[in-house]
């Protein structure tokens, strides 16, 4: 079990938020919690998703967004079908959704290849048609930490339906920093200081993901 943080950071608005994850053998729970500005709306985003070991091989998944009003679930059986809010949606049947990405970039940092690729759907959205999705490996480079200093980190990139989307930077199989087509996140040791300074509800609501985290480690 492990469980990562990562402050959440806007090109406009500076570090506003974090993604949060906690990590099972056969689950990832994420929480994704920001606000851009002290007049904006509340960012919330739970979600998680159950497989059998390899996300490929996913058994559920729920997305749940307060914010939007939205609330989305979907189950795998293990012939490949696949049911979203009780309703069949074969369409899905060999395809991952977006939040499963983190997993499927853990597989890749595990293993050799230069490229993985699989199907993706939109998890608030999951009517949609499931895109094509690209893994790349682009090298090593220096990148720009949050505490301004630079390290040379392995950057895999990410195609989605041909264009390029989500990138992150990886040292010793760690993801440290990501670009999520703007904004950026990078990894942070310390909840007090992932804290510090962000707006309160932001702050509760991510010491909250904390608590439960640590109460899901010790059962």
């Amino acid at each position: 079990m492990k469980t990562e943080y990562h402050a959440f950071v806007d090109g406009d608005v500076g570090r506003c938020g974090a993604i949060l994850r906690h990590m099972e053998p056969r689950s990832l729970r994420t929480r994704t919690v920001f606000r851009m500005g002290e007049d904006a709306p509340l960012y919330l985003v739970d979600h998680v998703v159950d497989h059998d070991g390899d996300v490929r091989r996913w058994r559920r998944f729920t997305y749940d967004s307060p914010s939007s009003e939205s609330q989305r679930s979907g189950t795998r059986d293990a012939d490949g079908t696949v049911h979203v809010d009780g309703t069949p949606a074969p369409a899905l049947s060999d395809a991952i959704g977006a939040y499963g990405e983190h997993l499927i970039l853990t597989q890749m940092l595990g293993g050799k290849a230069d490229t993985v690729s699989y199907l993706q759907f939109d998890e608030s959205e999951p009517e949609g048609d499931p895109q094509t999705a690209q893994m790349h490996r682009r090298g090593i480079e220096a990148t720009e930490l949050l505490n301004g200093s630079t390290v040379d980190a392995e950057r895999i990139q990410l195609v989605v339906a041909g264009r390029p989307t989500n990138a992150h930077w990886c040292v010793d199989g760690v993801v440290v920093k990501s670009d999520w087509c703007g904004a950026q996140s990078f990894l942070v040791d310390d909840l007090d200081a992932l804290c510090a300074g962000l707006d309160s509800e932001v702050a509760a609501r991510i010491s909250e993901f904390a608590t439960q985290a640590v109460k899901s480690a010790s059962n």
